[in-house]
Parts: structure tokens; sequence; C-alpha cells
């Protein structure tokens, strides 16, 4: 029941996140990282947060995806862990020169503020108490790290969830 629960939140979340005031999420950050610009074609401004991140081994590997819509950057992630066990989630990003802050939209409050450099977005290792409510059991965000493999939305609708639905669609 969690993990349909889980899943149900970060489809609505992607997908329902309002726009706020704060536009700065899509605006490009001076002294942007190498290898964080759009690809040619694709949507989303020179060192824009929008497209695929990956990170682990192997076939499955967690994934984040961002995608701008009205203006705010939102993201969705899965983070696997061992035995299937896995942490999800969706909400709105927010950069500010090499800082990330992601923040769940969900019943508990969970911001993380992850280092940004050159298309890799590292977890702190130790994330905010609320930040468990989004894992199965056994699951783990902290430390997590993740390096870009894709520019623009398109890129960023190729991330699915544990049962193949897009996180970003």
């Amino acid at each position: 029941m969690k993990r349909f629960l889980l899943l149900f939140l970060l489809v609505a979340a992607c997908d329902g996140v309002q726009a706020d005031r704060n536009q700065a999420a899509t605006r490009p950050a001076e002294g942007g990282a190498p290898g964080s610009h759009a690809s040619p074609g694709k949507s989303g401004p020179p060192d824009s947060l929008v497209g695929l991140y990956e990170g682990g081994t192997g076939p499955l590997r967690s994934q984040l995806c961002m995608v701008a819509k009205g203006g705010v950057t939102q993201f969705a992630l899965l983070v696997r862990g061992d035995a299937e066990h896995s942490c999800a989630g969706a909400g709105r990003a927010e950069r500010s020169g090499g800082r990330l802050t992601l923040k769940m939209a969900g019943d508990e409050a969970c911001t993380i503020d992850a280092r940004l450099a050159e298309g890799r977005i590292a977890f702190p290792a130790g994330l905010p108490s609320g930040c468990a409510y989004y894992c199965a059991r056994g699951a783990r965000m902290d430390g997590a790290s993740f390096t870009r493999t894709g520019s623009g939305e398109a890129e960023a609708l190729k991330a699915t969830d544990i049962a193949g639905d897009p996180l970003c669609g």
C-alpha cells in the first residue's frame, strides 16, 4: 500500500506542482558548469537543469529527471536500493550556483540541499528525517549521486518508475 501511495504521490506531484513567484530555477546560473548545457533543439536554455540524471550501476539505475513547467523546474526521482527497495518522490528544484535545492511535494517535509558541479548532483550524507517517508524500509537517499546523461525534456521523459511508467511524464 505504501508503494502505491508513493507512486501516486510521485505522479501527482510531477504533474501538479504549481508555479510560484521564484523563477530562478530556469534561469542560467552565472559561471555554469561544463557539461550542463542543453542540446541544440532541446528545451531549456544553456545551463538549464532540464534533463536526465542517472546513478548507480547495472541495468536498474537510480534516476532523477527535471522538466520546466510554468517557469518552474520540477523534478522526480527514483533512488534504487538493495532487494528492490527504493525511494521515490517529486517536487520543485531550484539552483543557486553550485547548490541545488530539491523540495518534495508530499505529506512530509523533505528538502534536499545537494551539490551540483559539472553535470553531477550529489546528495549529502545526512538528510532531514522527513525524507525517510519517501523511502521503503531498508532504502535510503543519503549520499545518492547522479550524473547527467541527457539534456532537454525529451531526455528527461526517458526516466521511469519501478513500474516502467514515466517519472516526469
